[in-house]
């Protein structure tokens, strides 16, 4: 131990600085920049640096100036502030120091005849080891006490604070709406994210920190100067301004709506008490996001993660968990051009190559092969191991007597097929008994419809299949077989994904016809073999509308809406799980809209549709649909419960 008068400290504080090898730790109440650059300018390259520093009003940063902090960054060091801090030491790597009276500032460590007149003690471990421990020691203690300043911090709490949402003072430049920020809680680390930011000039106009006022920063008589009277616009208008440029001090007010808690463990807990006023407020960092990103709603982890994106502004990683997409359904929705597309083809192929699902695709327009054959493995293609693609040749399929009866009446044979006659009541017999809503009991899997009609005859026991041929085309009368067949085999492949290309299908009815019979198989085969399966409805308002859409039908007799009602309903019981995509949720089966507890939306810009999203979809909220319209390309919102929490998402 030596003692150290006010003329030798900064010669040891120097000598100390300059022969570090791993740490330097400084406390003291305050700092002066000009000292710190002096002390710090002996520090070797990758010496650590920790600074704890008095922050208890705004005299204490008056005094340690904006330098020290430059200073500190500049060499990678880490600040900490503390309201009660009055200890001033010096310790290097955790063996040598210097406890003292003097603050690291020009009057703190000048000469006994030009500053203050100070001591100090200088220490180290070959004489007093247990001192230099007990100082190690009661620094951690400091830090710990003290809120960590780093890049991170971008405001303070102010109030009022509230366990789902607070304001804070917003002072880093380039912080946008929707950015992630963070703040420390005894039981772990409060998430939140900023939905709003307000720009005040504390200069002119109202005070945003008046409670049920309107009070004016600045002086009542010059207020009453610049708008009082009848005085010329233009010249108001150039007083504002001048006033401005004059007066005007401009600060920034946050809006943060708390999403939970991350606690220790990784979990994102409910936050039930609101924190203190002035706490700071950080950006959220990587490893807080990192922790919650493949856990859902519930607060649980991720069964089956799927990366999907990142946050938007970030390069931390977004993942849906797909095991809540086949247990509660999702729902993906966006105009032409919004993405909705490229992130539909990017989540199906990294959940086929991840997990042991298999995928049914209802395409009406023939999209999907060649983008999921880019997406996927090549050695899936080459082998043809992974993709089973069924294109529908042009055909009519009906599934009810009513169908073929109206081709019947459309060509001019009412009389036969109409009324009470004995050659009617004979004709509507055989069609019921042909024609089924079923693939296991439909007489397409041995007759195509050509041959049924050769059982439909006229007054004069002709049949009339010849005539429905010449009008509908003999091709389409004798493809049904083929197309029962093509259907019957996908439905037994194991293939990872099958695709059922309507693109070839003109006629509406047999395009909801055949998907509500492969939707109805497929319910069917999971409620025995429970195996995990998803349906994907691309275009649902094709398939599943809320009323009838152009040509089909939103009645009982489309057994595609149906399907769709019963799987959304029901499906999660046996492992069978809806994917529901529109660029119309207006037009899709609200029930259908309900039951998809996950969601990915893309840009929107339809009143009616934002509107369907708004009633139907309960996870986003208002200010998150709200954002629907002015998303560009590539840009979706996530909600519901296969997400931690709504969050805005740049598909990658």
């Amino acid at each position: 131990m030596k003692t150290l008068k006010s003329e030798e400290i900064y010669k040891y504080l120097a000598d100390l600085i300059r022969n570090a090898n791993s740490s330097v730790k400084i406390s003291s109440a305050w700092l002066k920049g000009n000292m710190i650059s002096l002390l710090l300018s002996h520090l070797r390259e990758n010496v650590e640096l920790e600074v704890i520093l008095r922050a208890s009003e705004l005299k204490d940063l008056l005094i340690t100036d904006d330098r020290v902090f430059e200073e500190i960054r500049k060499r990678g060091g880490i600040v900490y502030l503390n309201n009660r801090l009055h200890a001033k030491f010096i310790l290097v790597d955790d063996c040598k120091a210097v406890v003292g009276s003097a603050n690291f500032t020009g009057a703190g460590l000048s000469d006994y005849d030009s500053g203050n007149i100070e001591a100090a003690v200088y220490y180290d471990d070959s004489d007093d080891p247990g001192e230099i421990k007990e100082l190690v020691d009661y620094f951690e203690r400091i830090k710990e006490d003290s809120s960590k300043f780093d890049d991170n911090l971008i405001g303070f709490a102010i109030n009022p604070v509230k366990s789902d949402s607070f304001e804070f003072i917003l002072i880093e430049p380039g912080i946008k709406e929707r950015s992630y920020v963070k703040v420390n809680h005894l039981e772990g680390t409060v998430l939140a994210e900023i939905t709003t930011i307000y720009s005040y000039d504390m200069g002119f106009f109202a005070n945003p920190f008046s409670a049920g006022e309107s009070a004016v920063f600045g002086s009542i008589d010059e207020f009453k100067t610049l708008f009082s009277g009848r005085k010329d616009k233009d010249w108001k208008k150039a007083a504002v301004w001048s006033y401005l440029n004059e007066n005007g001090d401009k600060v920034r007010i946050a809006v943060a709506e708390i999403l939970g808690i991350v606690t220790p463990d990784g979990k994102l807990e409910t936050n039930m008490e609101p924190f203190d006023v002035g706490e700071p407020v950080c950006a959220a960092s990587k490893e807080v996001l990192n922790a919650v990103s493949k856990t859902t709603w519930s607060g649980k982890s991720m069964a089956y993660p799927v990366e999907v994106g990142v946050f938007k502004g970030t390069d931390q990683k977004v993942f849906i968990d797909a095991k809540e997409v086949i247990t509660k359904h999702m729902l993906i929705l966006g105009t032409t051009g919004s993405g909705k597309s490229h992130f539909t083809k990017k989540f199906l192929s990294r959940l086929l190559q991840q997990y042991p699902v298999q995928v049914f695709i209802f395409d009406p327009h023939g999209e999907y092969y060649d983008g999921l054959r880019e997406s996927v493995s090549e050695k899936y293609i080459e082998h043809e191991e992974y993709i089973e693609h069924i294109v529908f040749k042009e055909t009519i399929f009906p599934i009810y007597p009513e169908e073929v009866e109206n081709i019947i009446k459309e060509i001019g044979l009412s009389s036969i097929i109409s009324g009470n006659s004995k050659v009617a009541k004979s004709n509507k017999s055989r069609l019921a008994a042909e024609i089924k809503p079923s693939l296991r009991t439909t007489s397409f899997k041995e007759k195509n419809l050509y041959d049924i009609l050769l059982n439909v005859k006229t007054e004069e026991d002709e049949a009339i299949s010849e005539e429905v041929a010449s009008v509908l085309g003999e091709e389409i009368l004798v493809s049904q077989v083929s197309t029962y067949d093509e259907m019957d085999s996908a439905l037994k492949s194991d293939k990872k994904v099958i695709i059922f290309n309507f693109s070839c299908i003109t006629d509406p009815a047999t395009r909801v016809n055949l998907a509500g019979l492969v939707m109805q198989e497929l319910f069917e085969k999971n409620k025995k073999d429970k195996k995990e399966r998803i349906v994907v409805l691309e275009e649902a308002h094709n398939f599943a509308p809320e009323s009838s859409y152009g040509d089909v039908s939103a009645g009982r007799n489309n057994l595609a809406l149906t399907m769709a009602r019963k799987i959304a309903s029901e499906g999660r019981k046996f492992n069978l799980g809806l994917i529901v995509i529109t660029q119309r949720p207006a037009q899709v089966s609200k029930y259908v809209l309900s039951q998809a507890n996950t969601q990915a939306m893309f840009r929107t810009m339809n009143d009616s549709d934002l509107k369907a999203i708004e009633s139907y979809v309960e996870f986003a909220g208002k200010s998150m649909i709200g954002l629907l319209p002015s998303l560009r390309t590539g840009v979706g919102i996530l909600s519901g419960l296969g997400v931690p929490f709504p969050l805005v998402v740049e598909v990658k």
